[in-house]
């Protein structure tokens, strides 16, 4: 939480940064970092099933009642602490000079491609048909594949408001780095973020 926090702060954008939780805990830690946390999630935005648009549709709500506008919103997950602020500001940038897209999405390559992958079977059939296929063909034709890395999520305030959601027909793909693009999602991935954090430390 507290890495996605200070990689917004240094934006050269000017921002609001919000923690939207349900925890008075984590609230009370992140007011210690200068971390604002102006509310708690109520009980339904709190559960497994609520969705990240909500969320933020709940932070917005949370704005316009203050009388606070803005041009963009944006989504910082905490499962992915390794953004930097040069691509947030990259990507704004981008953003703001594309008056047709929609928002900007952290990507990464995916890895490993689909052509690499099939559904859980028995036999390799579909695995062994594509591979054969991109031997035949040859690496230079081999397509770069990107999925969303988590890293961030910005959107036009009036786009998500109408249509609650960072995906629209033209939302920018910006790719990260490998190790900006790590989401944490099973305890390997936590293991290898500590890790590189202290690989970060022995080289400061």
């Amino acid at each position: 939480m507290i890495h996605r926090f200070l990689a917004a702060k240094y934006s050269a954008f000017t921002h609001d940064i919000w923690l939207s939780t349900d925890s008075e805990i984590y609230r009370v830690i992140a007011k210690e970092y200068g971390l604002e946390a102006p509310f708690l999630r109520p009980e339904e935005l709190s559960t497994d099933h609520a969705s990240s648009s909500d969320v933020v549709l709940h932070a917005m709500q949370f704005a316009k009642e203050r009388g606070l506008e803005y041009d963009l919103v944006g989504l910082l997950e905490p499962t992915s602490p390794f953004i930097k602020v040069a691509d947030i500001d990259s990507a704004i940038d981008e953003l703001e000079q594309d008056l047709e897209a929609h928002g900007v999405v952290a990507v990464k390559e995916q890895r490993p491609a689909t052509i690499f992958v099939q559904k859980d079977a028995k036999y390799l059939d579909e695995f062994c048909s594509n591979i054969n296929e991109y031997q035949r063909l040859g690496r230079q034709n081999f397509v770069k594949e990107i999925t969303p890395s988590g890293g961030f999520y910005i959107c036009r305030w009036e786009k998500f408001l109408t249509e609650h959601t960072f995906y629209g027909n033209k939302t920018i793909a910006y790719e990260v780095d490998e190790i900006s693009g790590l989401e944490i999602d099973e305890p390997l991935d936590w293991e290898f973020a500590e890790f590189i954090i202290e690989r970060k430390k022995r080289y400061e």
